[in-house]
Order: structure tokens, then C-alpha cells, then sequence
């Protein structure tokens, strides 16, 4: 990479190879997870509403303030020289003047690039006191307003930073609309400026190749029963599985806490030698055991 190559400029050539899917396994839940990542040589690093806000803080993205998570994303950016994505949700059901500002403040602290959501998140009375990222989805905003917020991101983004990657997540595939129709709503999301479409929800292989062939940018699709073939087959431009690192740090966590609390030093020396040589764990003879 040149000196002075943009990070947006890098993460916009990762999603526009042909035939070779990003692999994307792993959303970064921490600063210091973000360095693991690109430690063991993936290519970019995304910081989601729920792997990463939902772990660090115990709450939702979606109801963290835009102050909130600039000051959050800033560490991450600085930790790793990989571009690094932030999901957008905390504008989720906004108006455009809110997608202005983000797009102006992400791109301010070096972010090369952000999602954009058309779900509806629940607003009621306790919503915004859940663990992690609802599990409700109240449907999807119209077309129409969600097109004029894309165009409204996209004219900053070409002011500021015109590689700056702006993906729009479609989630129209959870409700009973026609295929054809959410393939018109994500060519109007196309046309008003959105790089890359994310398909949230499509249910196969054959919705997710008519919907590919009819689209002219990259897409991805955040399926389990999506493989690397299969994603390279059907032209994705990423194979996405954000939640596993997640998922491996809190199940180990979890496994060797409720065996340290059973059984003391015996769980703390099963812990050594299972990791032994392991980057990430202490030799004993580092450890300093004799503070007082």
C-alpha cells in the first residue's frame, strides 16, 4: 500500500474484487480485539451496534448517542491501521440531517466507511435498557425517505472523502414483500448512492443470485448457512460471520469462570496448559505473583 493511500480507498478495493470474497468472520467487540484481528491477517475491522457496543457498554448501539460512539471509534481507528466500518444505527429512523452530520464526524476521525440501516428499531418506554441489540424489528422505513437519507450521506461523503464506503443494510427480506419488489427498493437505494447492499434476511441461495445479477454494486448477505464457496459463487463480495470472535471470547470466559468457581487453583492450571503457547497467554514465570 502507498503512504498515502486512504483507508476508504483500500476498504472500497476490498469490496470491489470480482470472484474473491472478503473473509469477514469477525466483528471487533474491543480495541484490543480489533489488533487480534488484524493480527491473524483479516482486512478490515467493523465495529457493530451490537458485537461491539453491546459488549463494551451492555446496551444497544442504536440508543448511544453520535457523541458517543465518535469518542468510542476514535480508539479503534488509532489502534490498527486496517480501515475500520461503524455501523450507523444510532441515526436508525432519523432524518437526513442526521446522516449529514455522521457521515461529517465519521469521516472526521478516520472511519472509511459506515452502515446505514432502513430497519425501525422499538422506541417504547425501557426499550433502550436491554443487554444487547433487540431482537424486534418493527418493520423497515419507506423507500422514499430512506433514499433521500443515502443521497443526503452520499453528497458529504463526496465533499469530504468520495471513497468514504457508505453500505445500506436492507432488511425488507423479514416481512412478506415480493422479491421483486425489494429488488426495486435496493436498485432506488443503489441509484441514490449506496456502494454496497447488505442483505439482511434473504432466505436462500437462488433469492440472493436473482437479487445479486439484478444489482450493478457489491453485496453481502449475513447468513448461517452462507459458506466462503458459496459467497464466492454467488459473486458476494464478503463471507460474513461477525459474532463468532464474539462468541468464542464470552463462551471461554464463561467456561473458565464457572470452573474457577467449582474448583479454584485446579480451573487456573487446566486454564495454562489448555492455552499453552498461545500469544495471548501469560507464561507463568511472567506473571507477577508476588504483589502484595
Amino acid at each position: 500500500m502507498d503512504d498515502g493511500e486512504r483507508k476508504s480507498t483500500r476498504l472500497r478495493q476490498i469490496f470491489s474484487r470480482k470472484g474473491q470474497p472478503v473473509m469477514h468472520v469477525a466483528s471487533a467487540p474491543t480495541a484490543y480485539a480489533a489488533r487480534m484481528i488484524e493480527k491473524a491477517g483479516f482486512e478490515y475491522i467493523f465495529l457493530g451496534g451490537d458485537v461491539t457496543f453491546g459488549t463494551m457498554l451492555a446496551m444497544p448501539g442504536t440508543y448511544l448517542t453520535m457523541t458517543e460512539k465518535v469518542f468510542i471509534a476514535k480508539f479503534f481507528v488509532r489502534a490498527v491501521s486496517l480501515p475500520v466500518v461503524m455501523d450507523c444505527d444510532e441515526v436508525c429512523g432519523r432524518g437526513p440531517a442526521f446522516l449529514e452530520r455522521a457521515v461529517e464526524e465519521y469521516i472526521g476521525i478516520g472511519l472509511a466507511g459506515m452502515d446505514i440501516d432502513d430497519r425501525i428499531f422499538p422506541e417504547g418506554s425501557g426499550a433502550a435498557n436491554v443487554d444487547r441489540e433487540h431482537g424486534i424489528r418493527m418493520g423497515v422505513v419507506p423507500t422514499e425517505e430512506m433514499v433521500e437519507k443515502i443521497r443526503a450521506a452520499s453528497l458529504i461523503r463526496q465533499k469530504l472523502d468520495p471513497d468514504f464506503v457508505i453500505r445500506v443494510r436492507c432488511y425488507d427480506f423479514h416481512g412478506d414483500t415480493p422479491l421483486e419488489k425489494i429488488i426495486e427498493r435496493l436498485q432506488r437505494y443503489e441509484e441514490a448512492g449506496a456502494d454496497v447492499l447488505y442483505l439482511g434476511g434473504v432466505s436462500s441461495p437462488e433469492d440472493t443470485r436473482t437479487t445479486v445479477s439484478a444489482l450493478k454494486v457489491p453485496c453481502t448477505v449475513p447468513a448461517t448457512w452462507m459458506t466462503y464457496e458459496l459467497a464466492s459463487k454467488l459473486n458476494l463480495c464478503e463471507y460474513r460471520q461477525p459474532y463468532e470472535l464474539e462468541m468464542a471470547m464470552h463462551a471461554a470466559g464463561w467456561e473458565f469462570l464457572s470452573d474457577f468457581q467449582k474448583n479454584g487453583t485446579d480451573a487456573v492450571r487446566r486454564l495454562r496448559e489448555r492455552f499453552l503457547g498461545n500469544p495471548y497467554m501469560a507464561a507463568p514465570e511472567l506473571l507477577r505473583t508476588n504483589v502484595i
